[in-house]
């Protein structure tokens, strides 16, 4: 049997927050062409 455990090869904790990359974050998930827009027109 196997077993994998999910690690990050390198961890790397933000130096500061980011704006912009959670304003994309958040178009990913909820914006026009997002996960959740879409999933909810089918």
């Amino acid at each position: 049997m196997f077993y994998h455990k999910k690690q990050l090869q390198y961890f790397t904790p933000p130096q500061k927050p980011d704006a912009i990359y959670a304003m994309k974050i958040q178009e990913l998930i909820g914006g026009t062409f997002g996960e959740m827009t879409v999933m909810m027109q089918y």
